[in-house]
């Protein structure tokens, strides 16, 4: 009979002096803006500074759980006065900066074996190559050939969390009862894993969120492991954003600057810290805790 017992892999110490350094670099660029290129910026940050904390709110409930920042940024706009196209480009604007700091942050830790070792990292891999190109192409797909919705972003955003969160907390229930994980992507799971991309692609292109959210629900519930399962769902949702965001500001021009000045580096900073909140959580905590919130934000928008 052949024992083999697998050690957990240590928990890194808070990076204090990377923190520090990121997010001193990250705020040193608006206020260089502000003092360089603004006539008043006193009046500026009166006006929009309170979308520093919700950039950085965003960024870390996003790259914690997997969710994109459309989960915060939409209902928030939506309370604000900032509706339509411009809360859509202006939140997948601001998700390029935190989404991305997120990713790094993620595969950093797939890459030094911090949840799984090599099989994890080839796992990570096979799923970036699948799903990224097909939610991709969901997005590009949805920008410059489908037809856009007529309903509009926040009555789509409400229906759109409240089965999400229903369903993320079946799927929670149902992993509970099967308890097992997979660290190899199955041949049979791969046509559904690019199916639910390529809509969720879509789906982003209409409300900012749904990619990585999709896609995230899928994998736990055909049982991948969770830690894997939130870094590949921050990184394709950072892909998709990118690969959205020029339509924003070429085609459309939706995207808020001033916004984005006080909410994109405060989402580079809750982005590159989210990671560590999620280990702190654990896997179950985790998933519990991104239904909840996307349900109980369907609800009260």
């Amino acid at each position: 009979m052949n024992n083999t017992t697998t050690t957990p892999p240590n928990k890194p110490d808070f990076p204090w002096r990377k923190a520090l350094y990121t997010a001193a670099l990250a705020l040193l660029i608006p206020l260089i803006i502000l003092a360089v290129f603004v006539e008043d910026p006193i009046e500026l940050i009166l006006d929009y500074g309170q979308f520093f904390l919700l950039g950085l709110a965003g960024a870390i409930v996003a790259n914690s759980t997997g969710a994109g920042g459309g989960v915060v940024f939409i209902p928030a706009f939506t309370s604000m006065g900032v509706v339509g196209v411009s809360a859509l480009g202006t939140s997948l604007a601001i998700q390029s900066f935190g989404m991305t700091a997120g990713s790094i942050s993620w595969l950093h830790s797939i890459y030094t074996h911090q949840h799984g070792g090599k099989q994890a990292v080839k796992l990570t891999h096979r799923l970036l190559l699948l799903a990224g190109l097909s939610s991709v192409a969901g997005m590009l797909s949805a920008q410059y050939l489908f037809a856009a919705p007529t309903w509009p972003v926040d009555a789509i955003f409400k229906v759109f969390s409240i089965i999400f969160g229903l369903v993320l907390l079946f799927t929670i229930l149902q992993r509970k009862a099967q308890g097992h994980t997979h660290y190899s992507l199955r041949r049979r799971d791969q046509p559904l894993i690019a199916l639910v991309c390529f809509f969720g692609g879509v789906i982003t292109s209409w409300i900012s969120v749904g990619s990585g959210e999709w896609l995230a629900i899928l994998l736990f519930f055909l049982g991948y492991p969770t830690m894997v399962v939130v870094c590949v769902a921050v990184c394709i949702s950072s892909m998709t954003v990118l690969v959205g965001l020029p339509y924003h500001i070429w085609v459309v021009d939706s995207v808020s600057w001033k916004i984005l000045l006080f909410a994109a580096p405060a989402a580079v900073v809750g982005g590159s810290i989210a990671r560590l909140l999620a280990q702190r959580l654990g896997p179950v905590r985790l998933k519990t805790f991104f239904a909840v919130w996307v349900l109980a934000t369907g609800l009260a928008m």
